[in-house]
């Protein structure tokens, strides 16, 4: 009889195959998970079953990861890595941990280890002699790509970051014309912005409205957050991001637009990282608390602010020669193809700000080249609403009728993947 049991950490599940005599991560694929405060959900009478695998980590407290995250995270993804369904890998040998997922047999390393810059390759080391699974890792920045490539990992540059020095921000000057001329009409609107504490006493109905306007935002993308090196709502628990909400009628009719900010403490800067507006909010919107943003910013002494990733733009590494096929499908996929998340559009909307630094971003992987389940594995914990979409049992074959079909599911899901960098 195969008996199947499982325990649910958090928003984790492994599972007992008795036929395996193992724990397994409810993927089917062989991870370490945090064991603390499980309870079981599914048993059987009479049987006992063998302790689960510890993690490297596991009685890791928050208050430890934050003092990580504020000691070592210059990425714009380190605060994020506090959220949402991680694991933490720490080495006895090394100051910090990485955050992953297991995904399709594949663990995937989000953003930077956390850790001093000469510690990295230890712990990349010990995490991938550990784990013993092939290993993806995205969001790289340049400080840590060293790290990786001495542990015989492979490379490609997936897209470049948009870098702002705020005392160097202004909106003046010929080509912050289009920028200034909609924040202009933003304030001819009576559109004002200012910071939100969302747990205030008084905080309620503005976060029900941030929420509403979230919902119809994520309706528009797809219908949910993507998660994993992207940040939250976060409205549910206290934390350091902050909360900038563009509100018209003079700041006393409805919220137009909001931007929720996460910390770069080792770079004293903000990810610009959660940004929603309302459908027909006022024209400029975006603009003006992009600009206001960093104005506050910079009065409360800090020095950047990121507006996050452009995916597929600017893609000139030479490294790219060694993976022609795949460079040549992100080059195909930012130009010809469209749906929620618009590569071109994304990247012309920070382009126009004119960032003072475009930072090139890596997805770091040791096999020769990303294999299909790693493809599979990223869209699952980046995409999955993507993924449940182009799979769907009930409608596939009808997809499929035709080698027209075929192909298009194939670039469909190839833009899946790609997005999820």
């Amino acid at each position: 009889m195969r008996l199947r049991y499982a325990i649910r950490v958090g928003n984790h599940e492994i599972i007992y195959r008795n036929e395996r005599k193992e724990w397994l991560p409810n993927n089917g694929s062989v991870g370490f998970v945090n064991t603390s405060n499980m309870h079981l959900v599914e048993t059987s009478t009479g049987l006992s079953l063998p302790n689960p695998p510890p993690l490297p980590g596991s009685s890791l407290s928050q208050a430890k990861l934050d003092s990580w995250v504020k000691r070592f995270g210059t990425n714009s993804s380190s605060y994020v890595l506090l959220e949402g369904a991680k694991l933490y890998f720490t080495s006895a040998r090394v100051d910090g941990f990485l955050a992953y997922q297991m995904s399709a047999g594949i663990a995937l390393i989000a953003g930077d280890p956390l850790c001093a810059p000469g510690d990295a390759q230890k712990l990349v080391h010990d995490f991938v002699s550990t784990i013993r699974k092939s290993v993806g890792a995205y969001q790289v920045s340049p400080n840590m790509l060293e790290a990786f490539r001495r542990e015989g990992f492979a490379d490609i540059q997936i897209g470049k970051e948009a870098i702002f020095d705020i005392h160097r921000f202004t909106l003046a000057g010929g080509k912050m014309e289009l920028v200034r001329a909609a924040t202009n009409k933003a304030r001819r609107e009576g559109v004002v912005v200012s910071e939100h504490n969302p747990f205030a006493n008084d905080a309620q109905k503005i976060n029900e409205e941030l929420q509403e306007i979230s919902k119809e935002w994520l309706k528009i993308k797809g219908g949910r957050e993507l998660g994993f090196v992207l940040g939250s709502l976060g409205l549910e628990r206290p934390s350091a991001k902050r909360y900038f909400v563009a509100r018209s009628g003079k700041n006393i009719d409805r919220i137009e637009g909001f931007v929720v900010c996460e910390p770069i403490y080792g770079r004293n800067g903000y990810y610009l990282d959660v940004t929603r507006r309302r459908c027909d909010a006022v024209r400029g919107t975006m603009e003006l608390l992009t600009s206001e943003i960093c104005d506050l910013l910079r009065n409360d002494g800090y020095e950047m602010v990121s507006m996050g990733l452009a995916p597929l733009a600017m893609l000139d590494d030479p490294d790219l020669l060694d993976h022609p096929l795949v460079a040549w499908l992100m080059r195909l996929v930012y130009k010809r193809i469209s749906g929620s998340y618009d590569f071109k559009q994304l990247y012309h909307y920070k382009a126009k700000y004119h960032p003072h630094a475009w930072e090139p971003r890596y997805f770091c992987f040791n096999q020769r080249r990303p294999s299909i389940r790693m493809l599979y594995a990223l869209i699952r914990v980046r995409n999955a609403f993507m993924l449940e979409g182009l799979l769907d049992r009930a409608r596939f074959q009808e997809r499929v009728k035709t080698w027209k079909h075929a192909a298009s599911f194939i670039v469909g899901l190839c833009s899946a993947w790609l997005s999820s960098f």
